[in-house]
C-alpha cells in the first residue's frame, strides 16, 4: 500500500514544483519593482542619503504645472550583472506620471522601477502639480498658492550578484513650495 502512495505523491510533487518554477516572477518583487520604502527589510547596511540625487526640481513650482525629472544613483559600486539598481518614489501631493514606460512603472501611486528599468542608475519621470493652471489670457488673476509638497525616494544601487547582500541603500526627501 505504501509504494502504491509514494509513485503518485512523488509525482504530484514533481509536477507542482516545475509548475512553481514557470511561474513569472511576482509584480512586486526582486527587480522588477520596489512599491514600498521597506528597502532596508531586505538589503542590509548602512543608508546612504547623499547617494540620491532628483535633478530639475523647481525653486518652486506652479500649481497645475508638469516637471520633468531625473532620478540618479550616484554610487562607484559596480554591479557585477544586468541589475543596476531599484526605488521607489511617492509625491504627497500631485500626481506622479511614468512617462518612459519601458522603465518606470506607476503601482498603488508609487513609482518604481520595470524589471528592464532595474538595468540602469537613472530614470525620468513627470510630475504634475496639484491645483489648476492659469491660463495665459488670466495673467492678472493671482492663482491660490498650492500645499508643500514632500516627495520620498528610497533606491538601492544593486551589486548583480542576485542577492541582497553588498547593496548601497539610499534615501532622500524633497520639499516643493508653491510659488507663493
Amino acid at each position: 500500500m505504501l509504494k502504491k502512495m509514494f509513485f503518485p505523491c512523488t509525482l504530484v510533487a514533481m509536477v507542482a514544483m516545475g509548475v512553481a518554477l514557470q511561474a513569472p516572477p511576482p509584480a512586486h518583487g526582486f527587480a522588477n519593482s520596489a512599491p514600498s520604502f521597506q528597502c532596508m527589510s531586505c538589503h542590509p547596511g548602512p543608508m546612504q542619503p547623499e547617494m540620491v540625487k532628483l535633478r530639475n526640481l523647481p525653486e518652486n513650482y506652479r500649481p497645475g504645472q508638469t516637471y520633468t525629472f531625473t532620478l540618479e544613483l550616484d554610487s562607484a559600486l559596480e554591479s557585477l550583472g544586468e541589475q543596476q539598481g531599484g526605488f521607489a518614489i511617492q509625491a504627497s501631493a500631485g500626481e506622479l506620471v511614468a512617462k518612459d514606460q519601458a522603465h518606470t512603472q506607476l503601482i498603488d501611486g508609487i513609482l518604481t522601477h520595470t524589471l528592464e528599468g532595474s538595468h540602469r542608475r537613472s530614470w525620468s519621470f513627470s510630475w504634475q502639480a496639484p491645483g489648476e493652471a492659469t491660463a495665459w489670457w488670466q495673467f492678472w488673476q493671482r492663482p491660490e498658492p498650492g500645499p508643500d509638497v514632500s516627495i520620498t525616494v528610497m533606491a538601492v544601487a544593486a551589486n548583480g550578484d542576485y542577492s541582497a547582500i553588498g547593496d548601497e541603500i539610499g534615501a532622500a526627501g524633497f520639499t516643493l513650495r508653491s510659488n507663493r
